[in-house]
């Protein structure tokens, strides 16, 4: 691991993969999602069941989803990652998009998330 325990739990987020289990184990109950207009979902969704009932149903378009960190930044409570969303469509359309996430967190869970993203690959993927 990291050595940090802030971008040790972002691990634990993206390795989760959708598992609703750990992300409810690593996002704060009164967390906000701040997600990038043009991405599935994008907006800004306030509580953790908002989040897993308004934002996470994008996934269901696609066979495989990860988010992949190349880069791991932290201050205090405040983590930055500089990664890539790959995946695959339920229609077999790769998707390889560049994407900056900016968490915050709270006594070793995430409560904001700040995304910008490369939205267009994953909007052309999604039409067909």
């Amino acid at each position: 691991m990291s050595g940090s325990p802030q971008i040790d739990v972002v691990r634990r987020f993206y390795d989760a993969k959708g598992d609703l289990g750990v992300i409810r184990a690593v996002v704060a109950e009164d967390a906000r999602w701040d997600v990038a207009e043009g991405f599935p979902n994008g907006g800004v969704h306030d509580g953790l069941d908002r989040i897993i009932g308004d934002f996470f149903p994008f996934l269901a378009g696609f066979q495989e989803f990860r988010c992949v960190g190349d880069a791991y930044y932290e201050d205090g409570d405040q983590v930055i990652v500089l990664g890539r969303y790959i995946g695959v469509t339920t229609r077999g359309k790769p998707v390889n998009s560049r994407f900056a996430h900016f968490f915050t967190l709270r006594d070793g869970k995430i409560i904001q998330l700040r995304q910008t993203s490369d939205t267009l690959p994953i909007a052309r993927a999604l039409q067909g």
